[in-house]
């Protein structure tokens, strides 16, 4: 992984219902800014004038859209998640939507100073080249298969069947390990969890922040005006 030494990017994954929304609230908790993708996504869709209000619609067709003539989630979520073509369609018309959001926001937090900036992105693993390039670390939750069952079901209000159907729609726990610097295991309690990202965030190396960035490139710019008038003096 490429780890720059002014700004970080940590991705933050994981399989289903296994606990990364916690492990989010505990990151910004902790001091950390957070850029949901899933967030992004949502805000997005909800503009009736916007851009992707217009992509899925085109994609899709009037049926995705509910009374208000927002479109409807849970609609257009039925239709990609029974079908893997669906999903790759609404994928084709949305993620360069989401991909320009979340950099208006990663841009919003540098300009703010901060030195590190956690992304939350689900579909990680679809972006490799990026992963290597711009994530200094990358943090993946997992669980058991039988908590991460029992949480789906619960969160939800699915079936066993329909839940192990949403998770084998998606990247196992295995998979998404390979990709990890930090494996977080949330199996446990809540406090057991709060401990283990508690550690993550004392081991974790740091970006500087704009300010620090802007300090330094100003006492560079300041020492090497007093060197350059010093020399200029002697001779």
């Amino acid at each position: 992984y490429f780890c720059h030494p002014m700004v970080r990017f940590v991705g933050l994954t994981g399989p289903i219902a296994c606990g990364k929304s916690a492990v989010a609230q505990c990151l910004v908790e902790g001091g950390l800014p957070l850029v949901d993708a899933d967030a992004v996504y949502h805000k997005l869709v909800q503009d009736r004038n916007g851009a992707m209000h217009r992509a899925i619609v085109q994609a899709f067709g009037q049926e995705v859209l509910g009374d208000d003539g927002r479109i409807d989630r849970k609609r257009l979520g039925e239709i990609v998640f029974n079908d893997s073509g669906q999903l790759k369609k609404l994928n084709r018309a949305t993620h360069s939507l989401v991909l320009r959001g979340i950099a208006c926001e990663v841009a919003q937090h540098i300009l703010r100073g901060h030195g590190t900036v956690v992304l939350d992105i689900p579909l990680l693993v679809k972006f490799p080249v990026a992963r290597r390039l711009f994530l200094s670390d990358v943090v993946v939750v997992v669980t058991t298969p039988d908590e991460q069952l029992k949480r789906l079901m619960a969160r939800n209000g699915f079936t066993e069947e329909e839940a192990r159907n949403r998770i084998e729609m998606q990247q196992g726990a295995d998979q998404q390990r390979k990709l990890a610097t930090i494996v977080i295991d949330n199996s446990g309690s809540r406090s057991d969890l709060e401990a283990k990202v508690s550690d993550t965030l004392r081991t974790m190396k740091r970006g500087w922040g704009l300010h620090w960035i802007t300090a330094l490139v100003l006492a560079t710019f300041t020492t090497g005006i007093a060197c350059w008038k010093g020399l200029a003096s002697v001779l």
